[in-house]
């Protein structure tokens, strides 16, 4: 007889920003149980026990740095964040500085598929990112991510690419999903909306890393490695799967 799955618990900590919060609160299924804290109340509650924090991207980065500790503490004990953002005062050792791209031509802000795995392997890389048929509001930069880091998905012109997602095994730990850019349950992750991205992140980041990255999506083995952190070196091309284009959507 199999045993019934364990509810799982992500905690959203709430900022000033609530759009779309249904995507959150309605959106997940009854094996996740959400806790919605005030960023800035974080530390009356026990951090342990949560399979995932959320930390949107309109978050003070200031008073997250008074929780790096804590925050160390957490990863090492096997739990995993999703962090959004524009890192203008990196909060956590492995974090760095946002980096824009060049806003033109308007095609640099087209999202590109690196190892999508688990966490982007439904999504279609043509619509899932635009908003209202724009470019851009989802990220228009990307962070140097760390030493043996898994490239999920890349912004910039075709021949000067950078991981705009990015996600980390912490040492020992857990994982550490990062998207540059605006909160991504904003974008496919309504209650409504199967395939959802909010919904394949989660699922993805609680899972061992070889599982999530290496399917669906997986590139050939020449254009697998880690990010060089350099931007004179150039990452691999990305073969093109499957037919993307930088048109504009009507």
């Amino acid at each position: 007889m199999l045993e019934p799955q364990r509810t799982r618990h992500l905690l959203y900590l709430r900022t000033w920003d609530e759009w779309r919060m249904d995507n959150i609160a309605k959106a997940l299924p009854s094996d996740w149980r959400v806790t919605l804290q005030p960023i800035h109340r974080m530390g009356e509650i026990e951090l342990k026990g949560h399979d995932v924090i959320y930390v949107p991207s309109a978050h003070d980065q200031i008073f997250m740095q008074t929780q790096t500790e804590r925050l160390l503490d957490y990863l090492a004990g096997g739990g995993n964040m999703i962090i959004n953002g524009h890192f203008a005062r990196p909060w956590l050792p492995f974090l760095k500085p946002f980096q824009a791209v060049p806003p033109r031509p308007f095609t640099n802000l087209m999202i590109r598929p690196y190892t999508p795995g688990l966490y982007f392997g439904r999504m279609d890389y043509e619509t899932y990112h635009r908003h209202d048929g724009i470019l851009g509001q989802y990220a228009r930069g990307w962070s140097e991510p760390p030493e043996g880091a898994q490239l999920l998905s890349m912004i910039g012109a075709p021949d000067d690419l950078h991981p705009v997602d990015w996600v980390w095994r912490y040492p020992g730990g857990g994982n550490v999903f990062v998207h540059n850019g605006d909160c991504i349950h904003w974008f496919k992750s309504a209650p409504d909306e199967d395939p959802n991205l909010m919904l394949d992140i989660l699922e993805a980041v609680i899972l061992p890393e070889a599982t999530a990255i290496a399917s669906p999506g997986r590139l050939p083995p020449e254009a697998l490695g880690s990010f060089p952190g350099k931007r004179a070196v150039r990452w691999p091309p990305i073969p093109n799967r499957s037919g993307l284009r930088a048109s504009r959507i009507s």
